[in-house]
């Protein structure tokens, strides 16, 4: 391949927030769910969706230069990318597209310069109180983000068992667990394993059912938590700062048998600069949360601040890598 010349590159790189825009406003249309297996010019998909066809026409050909849909003759057809926008797709990643194009993600994004003179978190500049308060204020936003957070758990359950076998734990705890799809799923492949999902009362009172699941409501900042062969930490760390993370491995430490294990399931950052879904994440970190995420050696550093050290990593075919602690 040839470099592209250095004015070139950084056009590219400078505009390059207009794509994921197209695919957040072509999303909220519902295009990929009104494209059948014939193609359809972008007149009809402007009739069926309630769009402007020119300038659906244009969002199209700017997501099509990205593989997201394809130009066939004088009408689109899907992509497998483009797939995957369905709402019904198994592997379905339309929640999550809407929920970091709506108001509260975008608008983050936008006072990102806040961030880089002061250190605090975008979201709570543009939303007092932060991300949790206005999810909570606006109960559709909520839907999509919940929504969102189930078919990210999709993509870290195939992860979860692809990585570890869970035949050997009597009891599995899932901190922070959200519904349960990840410990649901892992009883599944484990059958003589039980589990206890441990969330916040209002999360754990919606939560899916297994007859070999129970529920723990409660606040991993104060305790108890429960006592257990293993602890499955997915995609908790991250929204946390060193200290709140340090303070959850604690509270797991305090009620953990010497015997036990800890699973950290997050996106690992590269110690170098080679690209990797990380480096976003954890920008949406920095805007969001104030979270972040982390190297291998900032993970060395979490686990023996609170009590584990680290046994061994397991990489999967995802974004995601699991990180086995054990007691200290």
């Amino acid at each position: 391949m040839h470099a592209i010349p250095a004015p070139a590159f950084l056009f590219n790189l400078c505009v390059g927030y207009f794509a994921p825009r197209c695919l957040h406003l072509v999303t909220q249309l519902g295009v990929a769910d009104v494209l059948g297996n014939t193609p359809m010019s972008s007149e009809e998909l402007a009739r069926a969706t309630g769009a402007h066809a020119d300038s659906l026409h244009r969002m199209m050909r700017m997501l099509a230069a990205h593989g997201v849909f394809e130009r066939r003759g004088h009408g689109w057809v899907h992509t497998d990318y483009s797939e995957h926008l369905k709402e019904r797709h198994p592997q379905s990643q339309r929640s999550f597209v809407l929920m970091m194009g709506n108001d509260i993600n975008w608008s983050a994004a936008g006072v990102l310069g806040g961030t880089l003179r002061t250190g605090e978190t975008a979201c709570d500049a543009v939303s007092p109180g932060g991300l949790w308060p206005y999810l909570r204020a606006r109960p559709d936003e909520a839907r999509i983000f919940d929504a969102a957070m189930n078919s990210k758990s999709h993509m870290a359950i195939g992860a979860v068992l692809q990585g570890m076998d869970f035949h050997r734990y009597e009891h599995i705890a899932d901190i922070a667990g959200g519904r349960g799809h990840i410990l649901t799923a892992i009883l599944d492949a484990a059958p003589r394993a039980r589990g206890t999902l441990f969330d916040l009362p209002d999360v754990v009172a919606h939560a899916l059912t297994h007859p070999r699941m129970k529920g723990q409501a409660g606040d991993f900042f104060t305790g108890p938590l429960p006592r257990a062969d293993v602890y499955l930490l997915s995609n908790v760390l991250h929204d946390w700062t060193d200290p709140q993370a340090i303070a959850i491995f604690r509270r797991i430490r305090e009620v953990a048998p010497p015997h036990a294990e800890v699973l950290v399931l997050e996106m690992m950052l590269p110690e170098g600069s080679e690209p990797h879904p990380a480096v976003a994440m954890d920008l949406i970190m920095l805007s969001l949360t104030g979270g972040r995420e982390r190297t291998q050696g900032e993970y060395d550093i979490l686990l023996a601040e609170g009590g584990f050290k680290l046994d061994r990593i397991i990489s999967t075919d995802s974004p995601y890598s699991i990180l086995v602690g054990k007691v200290a």
